[in-house]
């Protein structure tokens, strides 16, 4: 009796699955390629946003910086004060955006997407802006001088 219901239970798994690998109407392919779209749209967005705070926050460490190092009052603030700022921003760039990858990654696939994710250039992108954000962040941290 158990067998039965087991396998009564995976035929259905794979008759939902065959139903869903039939070719689409011409309406849900364009459907799907709407949603697409939206998910590049969305990606787009967030890497511009992420670009924005990880921008603002390197410029906002040089500037505060500056202003430590040369101001006529050496108490201004505390000396890591830049360093946690212009952290806390590449920080707030950098996370959403690993987060949107993630995000962007996992609808392509539910959407039935055959290709590689890595072959994408919206994906590209993001990972090449993800990756100068941590880049930048580590140093920031490490207190590491490039070039």
């Amino acid at each position: 009796m158990l067998d039965k219901e087991k396998s009564g239970a995976g035929s259905e798994i794979e008759k939902e699955e065959n139903e869903f690998k039939q070719e689409l109407k011409l309406a849900d392919r364009l459907a799907v390629e709407r949603t697409v779209l939206a998910a590049d749209r969305t990606m787009l967005a967030g890497v511009r946003t992420s670009m924005a705070l990880i921008g603002f926050g390197f410029t906002i460490f040089n500037v505060l910086k500056y202003v430590q190092e040369h101001s006529p009052m050496k108490v201004i603030m505390r000396p890591q004060t830049p360093r946690n700022i212009g952290g806390f921003m590449l920080a707030v760039g950098i996370i959403p955006l690993f987060l949107m990858i993630t995000q962007y990654s996992r609808t392509l696939k539910r959407m039935g997407r055959k290709e590689s994710v890595f072959r994408n250039p919206n994906f590209q992108m993001a990972a090449a802006v993800l990756l100068l954000g941590t880049i930048l962040l580590v140093t920031l941290i490490g207190n590491i001088l490039l070039l």
